[in-house]
């Protein structure tokens, strides 16, 4: 009886609004592009001046140089606002143990896994300017299509684009603001934008990512982070954790 009450409260996050809302449209995007994949040439022939994309601009070069710093410096931010509520008895913006896992495991996953190991090294789509289209020597290939046209660091999905949308699991681990999270959002779009103007990347290699770091930074804080409603509808229900969160908790309490 506990483990099927188990299953059902780790299945609880599907019967979320928002989660129906984020799975539908991704699913729904991703058969717009696999059945319209013109709409990543057109996106792309915006940029392209005919001979080839704009690169080295100073814009471009803050967004792209800029990421990895952006990057480690999160990280350790958070693991410094730990520290410091741990040390001082602190509550720094509620950074605690799970917040510190629930970050570390959106990077690590979804962009470490999904998007630069699972996506990129095994799809094979060639980068824009890469592409016949575009003054290369490749096969343009739409999205999700597995090709042989890239042996490895391809242009499905964006690396860059899941590290800029990583700022939307900063944001919901420092707090709860929608200014904060627009803030995050506003980033990983300005280094998408930044890829596709250079020809690095496609518009649905950029907003593939921008999905696989919501679903997975959504996922990980209804599990990890729980909310104060959350909260209140598991105790009303009386139902016990199930393997999976009663195993990170337990990992992750202070």
């Amino acid at each position: 009886m506990s483990a099927d009450r188990g299953r059902r409260r780790d299945m609880q996050y599907l019967k979320l609004p928002r989660s129906r809302i984020i799975l539908a449209s991704f699913i729904v995007f991703s058969l717009f592009v696999t059945i319209f994949p013109a709409i990543d040439l057109g996106i792309s022939r915006v940029f392209f001046d005919g001979e080839s994309f704009p690169r080295g601009r100073w814009w471009q070069t803050l967004l792209q140089e800029g990421l990895g710093y952006f990057l480690s410096f999160s990280v350790l931010s958070i693991l410094g606002l730990y520290a410091c509520n741990r040390a001082l008895r602190l509550n720094l913006c509620g950074v605690d143990g799970r917040r510190v896992l629930f970050v570390i495991l959106v990077l690590a996953i979804g962009g470490g896994f999904i998007v630069n190991f699972t996506f990129k090294d095994h799809f094979g789509r060639a980068r824009p300017r890469d592409i016949v289209e575009f003054g290369g020597t490749r096969e343009f290939t739409p999205a999700f299509h597995v090709s042989q046209q890239c042996r490895t660091n391809c242009s499905f999905s964006s690396g860059d684009a899941a590290g800029g949308f990583f700022s939307i699991a900063l944001a919901m681990a420092l707090s709860r603001r929608r200014s904060l999270f627009l803030a995050g959002l506003a980033l990983g779009v300005a280094v998408s934008v930044g890829r596709i103007a250079t020809g690095a990347h496609f518009f649905s290699d950029t907003v593939v990512s921008f999905f696989v770091m919501l679903i997975v930074a959504d996922v990980l804080f209804f599990y990890l982070v729980p909310s104060a409603t959350t909260r209140e509808a598991g105790a009303r229900s009386a139902v016990t954790l199930g393997p999976l969160q009663a195993g990170i908790r337990a990992a992750v309490d202070d």
